[in-house]
């Protein structure tokens, strides 16, 4: 599992806390959460999936260049 830092703003953590508080939940799988259906989402999305298909070929190519040396 990876680690990181996450910066919010006081309203952000006070709604995060008392979110979490309420449904008795760390505050940390409750943003696993939130992640994870932002993901989902985003996938979903027609534009994403362009951009996705786009990044992925460019990726591709670059790859290949980096092979051939």
């Amino acid at each position: 599992m990876k680690a990181m830092t996450l910066r919010l703003n006081e309203i952000e953590y006070e709604r995060l806390r008392t979110l979490a508080y309420v449904e008795d939940r760390a505050m940390t799988d409750v943003i696993r959460e939130a992640i994870y259906e932002y993901i989902q989402r985003k996938a979903s999305h027609e534009e994403f999936r362009d951009s996705l298909e786009r990044a992925m070929q460019e990726n591709a190519q670059l790859i290949a260049e980096l092979a051939k040396h």
